[in-house]
């Protein structure tokens, strides 16, 4: 008998031989999986998948909004051996249509209000499809789970492919990480612990589970450790606080977009957060201010951190309490994103794979070891080459570490813009900005120049009582702050920034936009 997982399926058997009656996965209306039922539906899924001649390796992708049905789909291609591919809800019928592609999808399944754009993808004769309830297309996805057995299929190998998560794509064509059971199960028990997570935790989860980190790092995590997961689906503020007070969540994630919301909302009401041991922010920038000012109302429960999909999702560093009490030499701790994760190993490098001194000034490539990686992107051997050598997944992402193993990052090294034959990083530029009491919201790019290379350019998001804000008080206040090479040649005003579909900003639009 297994007491604990060699492969992701292993996870609800385990939690339902443990605590059958236990809430696995709840909605915010309170409809309730118990693991007993999360386990029995998803074995059944499993079979009914396999019955229609999916064999271990296939890709399955699953187009679908937050539910219960889309944790089922994960453990039930866990058990059969099915790799899964998410496809981010928020797609267009062109974009889900590309990953389809690349990834060779074998089955396809979704939710009801993806139903318009399933319909508009050219071409479904080649997929198996699971429909929703009504739909008419294929095979309907309560009926399959019904007429699957319930007896659990052989396990796949610890080292098979589990998921193929894509990236982002923010510096390009989105590319398919290929996560094994081993590497997703290692950044289960990693996760656990850079989230400070205890035994039978309760999880708000507000990140959707379209993006690749979610399932992995989040919802396989809690659940690992005999968890109840809430899922928010769309939610604010206001409705996230009803349901950690609710349900006594333990644990929540705050995105960058609503920091200054979610920290007003906190603050107004105390009482309802009280069961909180922790609330993460990661996967895109804040301002120092932002989290400064959340740190100001939950304290040393706050986790900055820092990861990617290329970790199955999860997070490479940490902060730790102690770090917000002073333990850190660091001049400014929200400058930073914490040290190594447990497990994690990081360096900095420079441009010939040389590695740089930890001494906190020394900037370049940040490059992670670790046993949840990557093995590969999927179907493209140079880029595999290129991002991994020696066990190291060379980052992308520009920074620096200190004596004491903290980590500050600078930008993304795509990102660099290079004036005048001068370094100039974004983030620099942005901190300045954003200093200014009128900028609700400010990205830098670099934008092609014929004397100088590239030019830089600063657009800004004003806040409501901003509107007198001026591009030459932007350029002036950067003037005083920055080396001259550093200011922005233009500033531009926009209603919003434009973003990624996990809420990044998006630079390579902006760049598009304005080069247009």
């Amino acid at each position: 008998m297994k007491t604990y997982p060699e492969s992701v399926g292993d996870i609800v058997a385990i939690g339902a031989r443990r605590a059958p009656a236990r809430v696995a996965i709840r909605d915010r209306a309170g409809d309730e999986r118990t693991y007993a039922d999360l386990h029995e539906r998803s074995t059944r899924l499993a079979n009914g998948l396999a019955g229609l001649g999916l064999k271990p390796g296939d890709r399955v992708a699953a187009w679908m909004e937050d539910c219960a049905e889309l944790v089922e789909v994960y453990f039930a291609c866990a058990k059969a051996g099915l790799v899964v591919c998410p496809v981010n809800a928020r797609f267009t019928a062109s974009e889900a249509a590309y990953i389809l592609a690349d990834s060779q999808a074998r089955a396809l399944l979704w939710t009801p209000g993806l139903e318009e754009r399933v319909a508009s993808l050219p071409d479904l004769s080649e997929l198996l499809l699971v429909s929703p309830p009504g739909s008419g297309l294929g095979h309907e996805y309560e009926a399959l789970v019904a007429g699957g057995a319930a007896l659990e299929p052989p396990p796949p190998a610890p080292d098979s492919l589990f998921i193929l998560g894509f990236t982002s794509g923010t510096t390009g064509q989105p590319k398919g990480a290929m996560l094994t059971h081993r590497g997703v199960l290692a950044i289960a028990r990693m996760n656990a612990r850079s989230f400070r997570l205890t035994g039978w935790p309760v999880v708000a989860l507000t990140g959707s589970m379209s993006f690749v980190a979610v399932v992995p790092a989040h919802v396989l995590c809690a659940l690992s450790l005999g968890g109840t997961i809430t899922i928010m689906g769309k939610w604010d503020p206001d409705s996230l606080l009803h349901v950690i007070e609710r349900d006594r969540a333990t644990f929540t994630y705050v995105p960058s977009p609503l920091l200054p919301e979610v920290t007003e909302a906190l603050a107004r009401r105390r009482a309802a957060w009280q069961s909180l041991d922790s609330v993460l922010h990661s996967a895109s920038r804040a301002s120092a201010e932002h989290l400064g000012a959340l740190y100001d109302v939950v304290g040393s429960r706050l986790i900055e951190g820092w990861g990617m999909t290329e970790l199955s999702g999860g997070l490479a560093t940490a902060t730790v309490p102690s770090d917000y009490l002073g333990a850190t030499r660091q001049s400014e701790i929200f400058a930073g994103v914490g040290r190594a994760a447990v497990d994690v190993d990081i360096k900095v490098v420079d441009g010939q794979g040389e590695k740089l001194p930890h001494d906190g000034v020394s900037v370049g490539e940040l490059c992670v070891a670790s046993p949840a990686l990557m093995t590969g992107y999927w179907r493209r051997p140079d880029a595999t080459a290129a991002a991994l050598a020696g066990g190291w997944y060379r980052t992308g992402d520009a920074g620096t570490i200190d004596p004491d193993g903290y980590v500050t990052v600078s930008d993304r090294r795509t990102d660099l813009i290079v004036s005048g034959g001068a370094n100039v990083y974004p983030s620099e530029v942005e901190i300045c900005i954003a200093a200014m009491p009128e900028v609700s919201e400010v990205a830098v790019v670099g934008v092609p120049h014929a004397r100088w290379g590239q030019a830089v350019v600063a657009v800004v998001v004003k806040r409501p009582d901003g509107s007198h804000l001026t591009e030459d008080a932007v350029i002036q206040h950067c003037r005083r702050e920055l080396a001259g090479y550093k200011k922005p040649t233009q500033v531009i005003f926009m209603a919003e920034l434009p973003r990624t579909t996990s809420l990044k900003v998006s630079r390579v639009r902006l760049r598009e936009q304005l080069t247009g």
